[in-house]
């Protein structure tokens, strides 16, 4: 595993965009993605930094804040993985309660990034905020877990 000293540049410019995330930031993704940027989650499979920013501007216009912390890093050749904690507060989600969502990401790279693909529990990040459907899905899951 490579320090922070050798670490790619493109490696801190992408923690320094996600732990400050916000509408501001959109308008730097084409600083870090390619045009033709490939970006997967559990929930959307995107084309283009066009999408890609549509995506962050519908994610982020009703969040009243979203950070990333990043705690492991793995850099081989043109590609990495972070992990990281989300935290982030949605008046419709929880209250608006501030909810911590972990998760993975793996990326390649050549200046900049070509493919972004997040791994993350979805009922842990929506499900379990929502009236009802969050009692369900907690109930769910402990009965799964006996």
């Amino acid at each position: 595993m490579k320090t922070s000293a050798s670490m790619p540049p493109i490696v801190q410019q992408l923690e320094q965009f996600y732990s400050e995330l916000g509408m501001a930031q959109v308008a730097r993704l084409s600083e870090i993605y390619t045009d033709n940027v490939e970006f997967i989650d559990p929930l959307h499979h995107l084309h283009g930094i066009a999408d890609l920013s549509q995506y962050f501007e519908h994610l982020l216009v009703n969040t009243d804040k979203c950070e990333f912390h990043f705690s492991s890093r793995l850099i081989a050749d043109s590609e990495f993985s972070l992990t990281w904690q989300m935290q982030f507060a949605h008046p419709k989600l929880g209250n608006g309660r501030l909810i911590a969502l972990d998760g993975i990401s793996h990326l390649k790279f050549d200046e900049k990034i070509y493919y972004h693909r997040d791994y993350y529990d979805v009922s842990a990040m929506l499900h379990d905020h929502i009236p009802v459907i969050g009692w369900l899905s907690k109930k769910l899951k402990n009965g799964l877990a006996q």
